[in-house]
């Protein structure tokens, strides 16, 4: 007998004595429901080391670990005939070394795990798992060939969740975070890592990120911590102040500021001394803020900036002599900055200095030829000091430059109406009517010019639809109808009837219509128009002596008299009224042939 053959015939012998016997090997249940023997275990070959698995059970393997089948053994008496397969991929000879990187290829990074299946004369009899293993280093591998970021991002995340503390793999994420302007989320990572509060590079890089993420208060306290580290650098200082800056935390910029500065000279140290000024005004440091800000000026006297600012803080602290002397200076350095030559002007004019407030505001003019504001501004100040030929000039710029408009026009008519000359300023406010026909102040001034040019019809046609606007305006009518009816009587008749149909309740319209009868030779007009005054203002005992004068006039003494009477209960003491009952009561008398002695 052959060497080797001797197991097998034993085999065969003992289980011809079991037939003979009436005898047949018993199988477990093989998981499918099928009576035969169950596997036990599989020995497989990972790597060169030899792994036992039991049955169910799982074996972890890398991807590029080569591995093999070994053997197996179920709880059969003879394991004889097994066989195995790969589930998927039944063509692979698992006798032999594979890898799962070769299986599977690229489906290998979705693939959690394979079925390594174990059979015996063709029918299953159980499986172990082959868990895909991936470590670290291979999802990275596949982030590096990754086109899209966002699976860079992907093959990142399940990488570091296989190492957590790797700080590389937390920088290498935090990067592709940001790249993908996710900046939240990349500090909130980097923030995550003990790393982040002592290692001043990642403070740098943590500070960055919550600044581009708009995190100004988080990215403040990470410089913070960096500055504590690097005392001496002006550059992290910098930033940290500017940063306190936009979050209005002044107390602190001004504290980091003033270290700053001692650390500076010259124009650097200026523009810090500036901030450090408005720093301190803005937490309550007025007097300290002046004091900075001289000092900046001293150290770069060229700046009109920190002129003009040195002129607000001592403006604010009382000094306006030293104000408008910084102010003039800062115009000085920048004789075409419109707005110092503006501000310089209007300070001139507060200081009553109108000869220098108007030669600033030519220069404003000049800067900007196309404004007319500046030339209207220039234009009050030539009529305040009185240079008429100045003034003149700025009329004709002014009619050059916007002859069409309307605001322009206004503001024309009105200096020109201030100048006396309604002709010019009628003429002006044409444009502005046209633009604005129911405009109630341009209506006021062309009624006005009207009648300073004595054309009746016309104003009081403005005055029909002036009244429109302003029925009850009466410190309006009142001089109209008074300037009209010494001019134009049948007209002012016409008015004040339109002007009292708005205002029936006026007594002192009624007391101007009965002036107006008079004037008209009218008097029982007159009586009637004062009479309805006195009823709407019955205590207005000046008004009732009127009334009886002219009830007197017309020889109505009876109602005289009891006007007369009513004016003496209520005052005794008014003037002439006593005298005036006295006559019209002897006149009475000596009319009814009665004495006036013995009554």
């Amino acid at each position: 007998m052959r060497p080797g053959t001797r197991p097998c015939l034993v085999a065969l012998i003992f289980l011809a004595a079991l037939l003979c016997l009436g005898l047949s090997p018993t199988y477990a249940d093989n998981g499918n429901g099928n009576g035969g023997p169950r596997l036990l275990s599989v020995e497989l070959s990972i790597g060169g080391l030899p792994v036992t698995v039991r049955a169910g059970g799982v074996a972890t393997v890398h991807p590029d670990a080569p591995f093999r089948v070994l053997g197996a053994k179920s709880d059969s008496w003879l394991d004889y005939g097994l066989a195995f397969r790969l589930a998927g991929f039944p063509e692979l000879d698992l006798n032999h070394y594979h890898t799962l990187t070769k299986i599977l290829g690229p489906r290998l990074y979705n693939t959690e795990s394979l079925s390594l299946e174990v059979l015996k004369s063709g029918q299953k009899i159980g499986a172990v798992s082959l868990l895909v293993r991936l470590l670290p280093i291979d999802w990275l591998r596949r982030a590096a060939q990754a086109r899209q970021l966002s699976e860079k991002i992907s093959f990142t995340e399940k990488a570091l969740a296989l190492n957590p503390d790797d700080p590389l793999m937390v920088e290498r994420l935090a990067d592709l975070y940001a790249e993908d302007g996710r900046f939240g989320q990349a500090a909130e990572l980097l923030s995550s890592h003990g790393r982040s509060q002592k290692d001043p590079r990642w403070l740098e890089r943590l500070a960055e990120l919550y600044q581009a993420a708009g995190q100004k208060e988080q990215a403040a306290a990470a410089l913070s911590k960096l500055v504590a580290l690097r005392s001496g650098d002006p550059v992290l200082m910098e930033r940290l102040a500017l940063l306190y800056e936009e979050l209005g935390r002044w107390e602190e910029a001004a504290t980091l500021l003033e270290r700053l500065s001692s650390l500076q000279s010259g124009a650097d140290k200026a523009d810090t001394m500036a901030r450090l000024a408005k720093a301190q005004e803005s937490y309550g440091q007025g007097e300290r803020a002046l004091a900075s800000l001289e000092q900046a000026v001293s150290l770069d006297s060229s700046r009109p900036a920190l002129w003009q600012e040195l002129a607000r803080l001592r403006g604010g602290s009382g000094d306006k002599a030293g104000a408008l002397k910084a102010l003039e200076r800062a115009a000085a350095l920048s004789p075409k900055d419109r707005g110092l030559h503006l501000e310089l002007s209007q300070a001139f004019q507060a200081a009553g200095n109108q000869a220098k407030a108007a030669r600033e505001m030519k220069k404003v003019a000049a800067l900007d030829p196309e404004n007319p504001a500046p030339l209207l501004n220039l234009a009050k100040l030539y009529e305040q000091i009185g240079d008429r030929q100045a003034l003149a000039g700025v009329y004709r710029r002014l009619d050059k430059l916007q002859p069409g408009d309307p605001d322009l026009a206004y503001n024309l008519a009105v200096l020109a109406m201030e100048d006396n000359k309604p002709a010019l300023a009628l003429k002006r406010l044409a444009t502005v009517e046209k633009a604005r026909p129911r405009d109630a102040d341009v209506l006021e001034i062309k009624l006005r010019l009207l009648l300073s040019l004595k054309r009746w019809d016309q104003a009081l046609a403005t005055a029909t639809k002036l009244l429109k606007l302003k029925p009850q305006d009466l410190n309006l009518w009142l001089p109209v109808l008074d300037q009209l009816s010494q001019a134009q009587p049948e007209k002012a008749s016409e008015l004040l009837k339109q002007v009292l149909a708005k205002n029936p309740g006026s007594g002192r319209l009624y007391k101007l219509k009965a002036a107006m009868a008079l004037e008209d030779k009218q008097p029982q007009a007159a009586i009637e128009a004062l009479t309805k005054a006195v009823e709407l203002a019955p205590k207005d005992l000046e008004l009732k002596f009127q009334l009886a004068g002219l009830l007197e006039a017309e020889d109505r003494d009876p109602e005289a008299l009891k006007l007369y009477e009513a004016i003496l209960d209520a005052a005794p003491a008014f003037p002439q009224a006593e005298e005036r009952y006295l006559s019209v009561r002897t006149r009475q008398l000596r009319h009814s042939g009665q004495n006036p002695a013995k009554q």
